[in-house]
């Protein structure tokens, strides 16, 4: 997804007390690891005021793929660091052998009560990690879970016979802080739209087709994306092209911009890397044009 623009080791550093930590999770060290915590166990459990909040987290973003990724993640862990939003993050990494690791240390599958690993992984679209989580148990208790899977079934247990939502269909949130105002937290139109994204960026057109039988607006940019785009867009970011073709035969504009960076479909999967995919959309929206 464009959230990708975002590489985690080109942020501002921790505060300098963290940085000979940080420097030995990135080169591997997990013995100079071991040494340094055991003269500042502190380090462990201590936030830093910028950047990663703790070690942990910077661990499972920075050292995805690191040879001794589970001695470092256990080292931390014997010294009480946190868990479960450094297995948030772990999931934003695309990083399934942290999560595995930081699930078997008792890390909680379903997140901090706001915000869970499996909605993180399907925000950021890493298949590994979203059959991952969805194997070892993660609730599916959101619209927009039950979307980004395609499981139509519990979609529609996310409305009444009256159509209203559902508890199980629950609130707005994502990934950065649980700042939505409580209007639009609890709004239905915003809640639907934001589930119909997820169908759209992962492939799923019967789900969506539930959606939009159920109100959502094809052509809405809603809430709860930082890259804020229709799910043409996101369609086009993750390659779905029969999603693609989908959405236009239904009306989807071609020519809709984000409201971030002010692009097309097309460019949204040019950015994704899919190249067909931006020259198909860019002949059917020239063609519609003329």
């Amino acid at each position: 997804m464009p959230f990708k623009l975002l590489s985690f080791v080109e942020i501002l550093p921790m505060d300098a007390r963290f940085l000979p930590a940080r420097k030995l999770m990135i080169e591997g060290d997990a013995e100079g690891l071991k040494r340094l915590l055991a003269a500042e166990p502190e380090l462990a459990t201590a936030r830093s005021s910028c950047s990663h909040p703790t070690l942990m987290q910077c661990l499972v973003l920075d050292g995805r793929g690191k040879s001794q990724l589970e001695s470092m993640i256990k080292t931390l862990a014997g010294h009480g660091s946190p868990l479960t939003d450094p297995l948030i993050a772990a999931a934003s990494a695309d990083n399934p052998l942290g999560i595995a690791i930081l699930l078997d240390l008792g890390a909680d599958i379903d997140g901090n009560g706001h915000w869970s690993p499996l909605e993180e992984a399907l925000y950021w679209g890493h298949p590994a990690c979203v059959d991952l989580l969805v194997q070892r148990g993660a609730a599916i208790n959101r619209l927009r879970k039950a979307a980004g899977l395609g499981r139509r079934d519990l979609i529609a247990q996310c409305f009444g016979d009256d159509g209203q939502l559902t508890p199980l269909a629950g609130e707005m949130a994502w990934p950065f802080g649980n700042n939505f105002p409580d209007k639009l937290r609890h709004d239905r139109q915003s809640i639907i739209d934001n589930a119909l994204i997820y169908a759209a960026a992962w492939g799923h057109i019967d789900a969506l087709d539930d959606l939009l039988n159920h109100g959502a607006n094809l052509h809405a940019i809603p809430p709860g994306f930082d890259f804020a785009g229709t799910a043409l867009h996101y369609a086009a970011l993750q390659n779905q092209r029969e999603m693609a073709h989908h959405l236009l035969e239904l009306g989807a504009d071609p020519q809709a911009l984000d409201t971030k960076v002010k692009t097309m479909p097309e460019n949204w999967a040019q950015h994704g890397g899919h190249h067909d995919l931006a020259q198909w959309l860019r002949a059917h929206r020239e063609a519609q044009a003329s």
